[in-house]
């Protein structure tokens, strides 16, 4: 590596490198599954930030070799049970997402083990990912009761068939590395020892590209897939029936039965 950076005191939940022009941010949080808290979230940005200081021409977000889960998604417990909305522009989950997909270079997720619920979003920000067997993709909103925002439903709609986003959302279960790859959303399916040769010489070929192109064709890509404009009319029908869903008691017992380790019985109230 020709620096090593560290965007926190030791013992942080993220560690960076730099390797010519890739930059690398590892989520390093084991005991939590890597859950996106605000503690770890604010790891990631601040090594996005450091990449842009550098120049860096590709970025890679992975978590720590072997990890069972990429990550578990959203810190359960940093979600407000308030009756306000959980997923507003400037909760720091939503940043993380604006700051990946918006990232003036290409991101390549490096996917070893399975990815859940908000870091199913994360992955989908991703302009490419690169992942193991063991990889697997569920986004999981209706398992908790929580009524996902429209920004983030575009991110799924720019990578995944309609009827394939459809499943994971109604469901809740977990999409298999093998058909992630066959319908698009893995660009590279892997074996794990050959996981970091793979995606390293990805990010090598991208950024041996002339860069200003690359970040052209990143912004335009970008703006292509951000999704239909909403009809004034349908936005406020959409935001009047997820202030329903957050307020609801069915949205408190499903946050309750994750932490009980239960099935959720949800009563439509």
């Amino acid at each position: 590596m020709e620096n090593v950076l560290t965007p926190s005191e030791s013992g942080a939940l993220t560690s960076v490198q730099v390797l010519k022009d890739i930059g690398i941010v590892t989520m390093n949080n084991p005991h939590k599954a890597n859950c996106l808290s605000s503690e770890l979230v604010s790891g990631i940005m601040a090594a996005f930030d450091m990449f842009e200081k550098s120049s860096v021409r590709t970025v890679i977000l992975r978590a720590y070799p072997g990890a069972k889960v990429w990550s578990a998604g959203h810190d359960i417990k940093e979600i407000p049970l308030d009756n306000q909305d959980p997923l507003t522009w400037n909760v720091p989950f939503e940043k993380l997402l604006r700051r990946v997909r918006c990232y003036g270079s290409p991101v390549i997720g490096m996917i070893e083990g399975s990815v859940w619920g908000g870091a199913c979003d994360l992955a989908m920000t991703c302009d490419l990912l690169v992942g193991t067997h063991s990889a697997s993709f569920a986004i999981t909103p209706a398992k908790i009761g929580l009524s996902y925002n429209t920004s983030g439903l575009t991110h799924f709609l720019g990578v995944l068939p309609l009827h394939i986003v459809k499943e994971m959302l109604f469901t809740a279960k977990p999409l298999p590395s093998e058909d992630a790859y066959r319908f698009g959303l893995l660009n590279r399916l892997v074996e794990p020892d050959q996981l970091e040769t793979i995606t390293y010489q990805l990010a090598e070929d991208i950024a041996n590209m002339a860069p200003k192109v690359i970040r052209v064709l990143k912004h335009e890509l970008r703006a292509l897939t951000s999704g239909p404009n909403l009809s004034p009319y349908d936005f406020e029908e959409i935001q009047n029936l997820r202030r329903e869903a957050y307020r609801s008691d069915d949205f408190k017992n499903g946050i309750a039965a994750f932490f009980e380790k239960r099935t959720p019985q949800f009563k439509d109230e």
